[in-house]
């Protein structure tokens, strides 16, 4: 509960009233699920909380059981995303970073985490590949099954990227990436693809 008290503490105003210090977290924190076998917290869902912060406070990245994290349309005043923490969320599986206007470049440990089957970057404008490029970010993502990174440039050689990386992706979302040239003749590997968003 204190990791979360840190995090809550970095929000403006009075913002998760639920949240507070001697109750329980796993029973009365909104947003907040545990595992009650083994007392940990597993899922951060803070979606459309209409939170806002300056940063992403590094004491959420003390929830290393974490399963699910959403922090989508949240404002984060265009704070940069840290370099490091993500690496720490091994258990990691479903990731929404969306609508969150966090800005600069999607950091390193987040494309270490090999057992994520979803993640949501989408409309997250300012966000981009720099290091790791896509390709690079892409490699390790073996188990993904969705994919949303409208609003995001991703280079040319992006089917052949997703070819080569995420060969059991479901869904694809590529809204407003300004996309072109053609597709590579290699993304007709992906057989379990059964939704595609170009528009």
């Amino acid at each position: 509960a204190s990791y979360l008290l840190r995090l809550k503490a970095s929000f403006i105003g009075d913002s998760l009233p639920s949240w507070q210090a001697g109750t329980d977290c796993c029973h009365h924190w909104e947003g907040v699920t545990c595992d009650m076998a083994v007392g940990r917290v597993i899922s951060l869902d803070l979606g459309e909380f209409g939170l806002m912060s300056p940063r992403l406070d590094p004491a959420l990245f003390n929830l290393t059981s974490l399963r699910n994290l959403s922090l989508a349309f949240n404002y984060f005043s265009g704070a940069w995303l840290p370099d490091f923490g993500f690496e720490r969320l091994t258990d990691i599986i479903h990731l929404n970073l969306s609508c969150t206007n966090f800005w600069g470049q999607i950091p390193i440990g987040i494309a270490s985490l090999k057992t994520l089957v979803t993640i949501d970057l989408s409309r997250s404008y300012d966000l981009y590949f720099g290091r790791p490029s896509f390709q690079a970010f892409m490699a390790n993502m073996s188990n993904l099954r969705e994919l949303y990174l409208d609003g995001m440039g991703i280079g040319s050689d992006w089917s052949s990227v997703l070819a080569d990386s995420v060969p059991q992706l479901q869904v694809l979302s590529l809204v407003e990436c300004f996309i072109s040239g053609s597709i590579h003749p290699s993304f007709s590997r992906l057989r379990s693809l059964t939704a595609i968003y170009l528009g």
